[in-house]
């Protein structure tokens, strides 16, 4: 049990031993301290009209319908330097409403892709974050082989330092492509950067519906990674956000947001897709447990 817990046990030890003084063990029960689950998660979908990865087109035609799962287990929380550290768990599918992407061996398929993996998470300094997350996948439909990556996100979280309902949320993301029968990018064993920023402000914020409405830049960077060019290609676009705050919490925390980005395509990825740009629409709802 760590320290910061202390004053508010003993606290909860007086008030239980006055009122035992008064003859009465129901009122010392009542203050008897709520134990807080160190389990979370978040359960969603996301529905694309592509499936887009780091500005490589895997399927661009029809509806693409993205589930996902997130598990957490908080390990630690305090007040030093080290804020809190937790791991993850994650599983994520990519479903398509044609069939272009099935091999022979699954013709006909629309269960393009399925995910999973280990991740840990520490927040240091009361505002930077540091994920790390190992990732692997393979194709149910045979659209390509099984591959893995591991990446790591270093986050600042500058809530409240220039407006209490304006962030920027600067951040920059390290990927590296660990082989196997297929890449995450043109070319196995590569780097990936992408930095980015999201620049939001969140209208409403003490309603039961706040609306964050954010404007999303980001670039995708990597020599090898994009087949010799550096430069793979740089996304901005609107993203608009909710808490559906109406719903009873005994259902879980609900949000949905819908987004679009606009993406410059680099010199190795403009022959790939037939053109130097692309646009990607999302609408996302998910439950927070």
């Amino acid at each position: 049990m760590s320290n910061h817990h202390l004053p508010r046990l003993a606290a909860i030890a007086l008030l239980g031993t006055s009122a035992g003084f008064a003859g009465t063990e129901q009122q010392a029960a009542t203050v008897q301290p709520t134990l807080k689950s160190i389990f979370s998660g978040e359960l969603g979908v996301t529905v694309a009209n592509q499936y887009n990865t780091r500005g490589i087109i895997v399927q661009d035609e029809g509806v693409t319908f993205q589930p996902y799962l997130n598990l957490n287990a908080k390990l630690y929380e305090g007040d030093g330097f080290i804020n809190s550290a937790s791991l993850n768990f994650g599983l994520w599918s990519d479903i398509s409403s044609n069939t272009d992407v099935s091999g022979e061996g699954n013709k006909g398929s629309h269960f393009t892709e399925f995910d999973f993996g280990l991740g840990a998470s520490v927040s240091f300094a009361k505002r930077w974050t540091l994920n790390t997350f190992y990732n692997e996948w393979t194709s149910p439909a045979d659209g390509y082989g099984d591959g893995h990556w591991w990446n790591a996100t270093l986050s600042y979280d500058d809530s409240g330092l220039l407006d209490d309902n304006f962030s920027i949320k600067p951040y920059v993301i390290v990927l590296r492509d660990l082989g196997g029968d297929a890449s995450t990018g043109l070319e196995k064993n590569s780097w990936y950067v992408e930095p980015g920023i999201r620049p939001n402000y969140t209208f409403f914020k003490d309603s039961q519906t706040p609306l964050n409405l954010a404007f999303l830049v980001k670039a995708g960077l990597g020599n090898e990674f994009y087949g010799g060019e550096t430069f793979g290609y740089l996304a901005a676009g609107p993203q608009l956000s909710t808490s559906l705050g109406f719903i009873d919490p005994a259902y879980g925390k609900w949000t949905t947001s819908v987004g679009y980005l606009y993406y410059k395509l680099g010199d190795t990825l403009e022959p790939i897709k037939g053109s130097d740009d692309e646009h990607l629409f999302t609408f996302n709802i998910a439950v927070g447990f």
